[in-house]
């Protein structure tokens, strides 16, 4: 592109606030449409908005607001979470199709406002759900953060009354003052939920200037600190962990946290950042998947206490992660923000969204299958997650004081104006992350002195820069300040190169694989046809010995420009058997349906289990989609359909008979309505077979197993061993575990979980 082109570019100009903020950010958001990526990223960005944003039935959006109180309490979040994923695609695609859809949506969303301003889903006459008990201020935040997003691109201001009036009726129905009511108790998670509605309230205080909508904002911090509240600033300021505020709450406490830095841009109250920051830091230094992903469950537990499976990486802790990460970047200009945004993007939100864009997964393990989803009910993230794609632009590439800066590597152009007015073009060439050179363009429109700022990867041990002279910044950039011509070329070359990350804590003699930015995992799709994935190991921990060597994926994982497989050595668990195995980047782990795994045990390590070569079966398919036999015992398999059922069983049946001598059952989740065994009539049973179609003889029953119920689990919990010690060695050739499902608080229907079943030879 020459400089002539530039003034044709016809930019979008977003409706200014009224009220300007305390704090000026150091690097500054872009407008979508001012970086138009067209790598990985910029491929995930367009499919997400054509094969999901713009194929979104509205119907189906509204029809909790059509047909109230719709399917579930939450029902009311997602016309928000699209409207705002759909406006940033919008601005940064210019698609009519979806302008249009977003145009019809907004008119029909605002029909639906009652008189007073309610705009949630719940009845009028509080059947199945009261107003304001569950989930409806948090649909209020949704509507007003798409609602306001859409105004601010599209300069159509016809929903400013339905906002206004939203807001008032949440200033007038909760406070301190007598006869109001307490936002804590209006929602969720020890109010962290509701109080999340405090990002779209400073947004729209700076929209319109309306000053009781910031003295709402200051109620809420107000109210976070009493007994009911989840003391979210004053926890965080006395530096303890996220896990300790509230009920550790991980989606709805970053949604707080984002109205908290929204906040300190707004007041300039330091404590406020100093929260924000101090709960980063425990993040990413206690409790962060390799991946990127953070909590298990949706919810911060202790340190390090990082399973594999077990509800991991909830979509919309992802997307609300990466938003936080994006606000840091934009306050601070510290380039530590922009490396976890690279870190959680490349690896954990492609991830979590299925390669073609249509669908999504709601909790994204570190081993398992994709639960990939295109289903609305009971899919929260499904929401979220086009909302993250749609905001990578708006950080990939940006400007701050000095001039541009360079977040994330992918191909495309950006059209910047610097803050003194001066538009500047880069275009970038890359097939990064498949190769490290980078090839950028500077355009000014004219010659022009500031700062190009490349950001270093943190993995990066060597790299070269041309033109020479570039030096680093306490912001953690590679800057290179000069007088800018335009067609001026910079060349960056990253040294993309594998690296072993040896396991600890929960992944003790475990070890994952990463290639420059890529997290990569073993995908049985990919490995020999006669070498099951619970049976792989690496052979030692030594780079050198496993031989990690990139090559041009297969046709069909041809899914970004450049795209690769990694040639490793492997081995068997014991050591035995040794082969050439493919690792393939998490983003494109399970996407044929195949299991994965990222974290690889390293073989001869303890471990005596003779079922990890086995093939596992339970009696019936369940909802969690894990394994029983590759010795994690924090995730599991549950019988979950929704019916009872008068016996359930977990078996693991092996190629060749083994002589057993014991038997260990672990449970696996337990959930308020089964999950576990009712013991009320005996025992869980042991059985096994000696040969293929032989009968199942029972050979003992789990003595220790606590005496549960229907009802009543007792104080079992997940991953709690149960075994049998056989009489005398037998030799087998399948072992199970069987017994009456629990139904727990929902007696239409009964389930049991595990988490491993293994057998020993002495």
């Amino acid at each position: 592109m020459t400089a002539l082109s530039l003034s044709a570019f016809a930019a979008i100009t977003p409706l200014p606030d009224k009220m300007v903020g305390a704090v000026t950010d150091r690097q500054d958001f872009q407008v979508p449409d001012r970086v138009n990526l067209t790598g990985w990223l910029g491929t995930r960005i367009s499919a997400s908005e054509s094969n999901r944003l713009a194929k979104m039935d509205t119907e189906r959006l509204l029809e909790g607001y059509h047909k109230r109180p719709g399917r579930q309490s939450w029902e009311g979040e997602h016309v928000g979470k699209w409207l705002h994923a759909a406006t940033l695609a919008w601005v940064n695609t210019g698609g009519p199709a979806l302008r249009a859809k977003l145009d019809e949506t907004v008119a029909e969303l605002g029909k639906c406002q009652l008189e007073d301003g309610y705009l949630g889903t719940y009845s009028l006459d509080g059947k199945p759900w009261p107003r304001w008990t569950e989930w409806d201020v948090w649909a209020h935040k949704y509507n007003l953060i798409g609602l306001v997003t859409y105004m601010r691109y599209t300069g159509n201001l016809a929903p400013l009354p339905t906002c206004r009036k939203m807001a008032d009726l949440l200033c007038n129905t909760f406070g301190d003052e007598p006869g109001k009511r307490d936002i804590n108790k209006a929602g969720q998670h020890v109010g962290l939920a509701p109080g999340s509605v405090m990002e779209p309230m400073v947004l729209l205080y700076r929209f319109t200037g309306e000053p009781r909508y910031l003295e709402f904002c200051k109620y809420l911090l107000r109210a976070w600190e009493t007994p009911t509240g989840p003391h979210l600033v004053s926890r965080l300021l006395e530096h303890q962990g996220v896990n300790k505020v509230g009920n550790g709450k991980a989606y709805e406490m970053l949604s707080c946290l984002n109205g908290v830095l929204e906040l300190y841009r707004t007041t300039g109250d330091p404590n406020l950042f100093n929260a924000g920051l101090n709960a980063w830091q425990d993040i990413v230094d206690h409790r962060l998947y390799i991946t990127g992903a953070a909590s298990y469950h949706e919810v911060f537990h202790e340190d390090f206490d990082l399973p594999n499976n077990n509800n991991v990486g909830e979509t919309c802790v992802t997307v609300t992660w990466l938003q936080f990460n994006a606000q840091l970047l934009r306050l601070t200009g510290e380039a530590r923000f922009a490396e976890q945004l690279e870190h959680v993007a490349l690896n954990q939100l492609l991830g979590a969204q299925q390669p073609d864009c249509a669908a999504w997964g709601y909790y994204v393990q570190m081993e398992g299958k994709k639960p990939y989803s295109a289903t609305l009910t009971g899919h929260c993230c499904l929401s979220s997650g086009p909302r993250g794609i749609a905001l990578l632009p708006s950080f990939a590439v940006s400007t701050d004081c000095d001039g541009a800066v360079v977040n994330l590597y992918d191909e495309g152009m950006a059209h910047l104006t610097l803050r003194d007015g001066t538009p500047v073009t880069l275009k970038m060439e890359t097939l990064y992350p498949a190769d490290g050179h980078i090839r950028i363009t500077v355009e000014p429109q004219t010659e022009k002195e500031f700062s190009l700022k490349l950001r270093l990867p943190a993995w990066c041990e060597h790299y070269s820069l041309k033109p020479p002279g570039a030096k680093m910044g306490k912001d953690g950039y590679l800057t290179l300040r000069r007088a800018w011509k335009t067609g001026e070329i910079v060349e960056l070359a990253l040294q993309l190169a594998p690296r072993l990350v040896v396991g600890d804590h929960l992944n003790d003699e475990k070890a994952a694989v990463c290639y420059g930015p890529l997290v990569l995992a073993a995908d049985e799709a990919l490995l020999p046809a006669n070498q099951p994935l619970s049976t792989m190991a690496l052979p030692k921990a030594d780079l050198t010995a496993l031989r990690i060597t990139p090559a041009a994926a297969p046709a069909e994982r041809q899914t970004w420009p450049g795209a690769k497989i990694f040639r490793v050595n492997a081995t068997t668990r014991r050591g035995v058997e040794s082969y050439t195995a493919s690792l393939i980047p998490f983003a494109d782990a399970g996407a044929t349906g195949a299991r994965y795994k990222v974290w690889l045990p390293l073989a001869g390590r303890p471990s005596a289990n003779l079922l990890l070569a086995g093939v596992e079966s339970q009696s019936r398919p369940g909802n969690l989609t894990s394994s029983i036999n590759d010795d994690d015992l924090t995730g599991g398999v549950v019988t979950f359909n929704g019916k009872p059922a008068a016996e359930d069983w977990f078996a693991v049946t092996l190629g060749q008979p083994a002589t057993i001598r014991r038997v260990a059952f672990i449970a696996g989740p337990i959930f308020h309505d089964g999950g576990w065994f009712d013991a009320s009539a005996g025992k869980p049973r042991v059985q096994v077979q000696r040969k293929t179609g032989g009968a199942w003889e029972t050979v003992g029953e789990l003595g220790d197993y606590p005496a549960t119920t229907a009802t009543d689990k007792q104080q079992l919990k997940p991953g709690q061993t149960f075994s049998l010690r056989l009489a005398n060695p037998e030799k087998v050739l399948a072992v199970r575990v069987l017994g009456v499902p629990a139904s727990g608080d929902n007696p239409q229907q009964a389930f049991s979980s595990c988490a491993e079943l293994q057998a020993f030879e002495n």
